[in-house]
């Protein structure tokens, strides 16, 4: 089989972190098949393309189809390198991808926004970023109908919602769960010689530290971390976030002390990042599938996160929940897992059991393998 694996749209956030545990997955267990990369700017520097054999080809898109202003000019390179590899099928690991290839197309998608239309987190966007991001929505639904032939999904629920919205048989859907990515199990990556190493302030005293590896999209909800530090003051913490410097510098105008905001990192950083924290703090307002939680898992951290459904299907007994719009819920259960060790443990433990109800990074890959290969039958 000969799969061309379009990531050229993908700059920020999880599709990211998928897309690179699957290509690294597809090194690992090579094969008959060959593969040809189509890359982002992002892709293209986090990849490391000399460790891989001569069956794989990567291309560098140097702007994301996305983008009007250079779509026309992009998808047209797009198109040329298509036709001259001439591939069986072609897998863009999330969509949309803004470009309708030749052979058969097989496009992932994990944008909650889209087919959960009735989510609280759309109230707490003002009215005009509500009208923009529902006629996103609808943007979004024109060319996922329009570019793709078939879909893969991370949960069964999603795949219900999705095809109900966009009218597609639910048998041109498959569903392959999202997992963490092999890198965890690297235990290299948490020696502090390691390149890809980030080391973060000495903790100070007893201090107590919640992270959350995540871009600040409004559905993360970021912006209630300021609403809970006032109640928080006779507690030595500290949040560690991964947003852009300017999106840090206009969310948090006071508190910048409580927080440590490392930009953004790359995903062979994010064990390290795990490794010097407590616990993971998820206040999201909506979700398909999120690593944050078998990641915390993996490295074993206890769970704080939103009393959600899509939260709860992943981590079940494993998390302590809280409404992410209450403050106060949201206090009580910060300073609940700060004082009680033995339900942190509690957490953790059952954490570690969780992780065999999800896929591996391998199986995952696996999995979209052989949905490439069935397609191409």
């Amino acid at each position: 089989m000969k799969l061309l694996i379009n990531t050229s749209n993908l700059y920020f956030g999880g599709g990211v972190q998928v897309a690179l545990s699957f290509i690294e997955e597809l090194r690992i267990l090579n094969g008959e098949h060959t593969f040809h990369i189509f890359l982002s700017q992002v892709m293209n520097k986090q990849l490391d393309q000399e460790k891989y054999p001569s069956n794989f080809y990567f291309y560098l898109i140097k702007k994301s189809p996305a983008a009007l202003k250079s779509r026309k000019k992009i998808v047209a390179q797009m198109d040329q390198l298509e036709k001259s590899i001439q591939p069986d099928i072609v897998f863009s690991v999330f969509g949309p991808s803004y470009w309708r290839p030749k052979a058969k197309h097989l496009l992932g998608f994990a944008d909650g926004w889209l087919y959960n239309p009735q989510s609280v987190a759309y109230n707490r966007l003002n009215l005009l970023q509500r009208i923009k991001m529902r006629l996103y929505s609808r943007y979004k639904r024109y060319y996922l109908q329009r570019d793709g032939d078939y879909f893969v999904l991370e949960t069964s629920d999603a795949k219900h919602k999705f095809a109900g919205i966009l009218g597609i048989k639910l048998e041109n859907i498959a569903v392959v769960g999202n997992t963490y990515s092999s890198v965890f199990d690297n235990k290299q990556l948490l020696q502090t010689n390691n390149r890809n190493y980030i080391q973060l302030p000495e903790k100070q005293g007893d201090e107590f530290r919640f992270v959350y590896i995540a871009h600040n999209h409004v559905s993360k909800n970021l912006r209630v971390i300021n609403e809970v530090l006032p109640f928080l003051k006779e507690y030595n913490i500290k949040f560690v976030l991964t947003i852009e410097q300017p999106d840090f510098l206009s969310l948090f105008t006071k508190f910048r002390d409580k927080i440590i905001n490392l930009g953004s990192v790359s995903l062979k950083s994010c064990p390290s990042v795990y490794h010097q924290c407590d616990a993971l703090f998820a206040p999201t307002l909506l979700e398909t599938f999120s690593a944050a939680y078998p990641e915390a898992m993996k490295m074993g951290l206890p769970i704080l996160t939103s009393d959600y459904t899509f939260a709860k299907d992943i981590c079940a007994d494993t998390a302590l929940y809280f409404d992410p719009l209450d403050p106060n819920d949201i206090v009580e259960k910060i300073t609940n897992i700060i004082n009680n060790k033995k339900l942190s443990k509690k957490l953790t433990d059952k954490g570690y059991k969780r992780l065999n109800s999800f896929e591996t990074a391998r199986s995952r890959a696996e999995k979209y393998i052989e949905i490439c290969h069935n397609l191409c039958r």
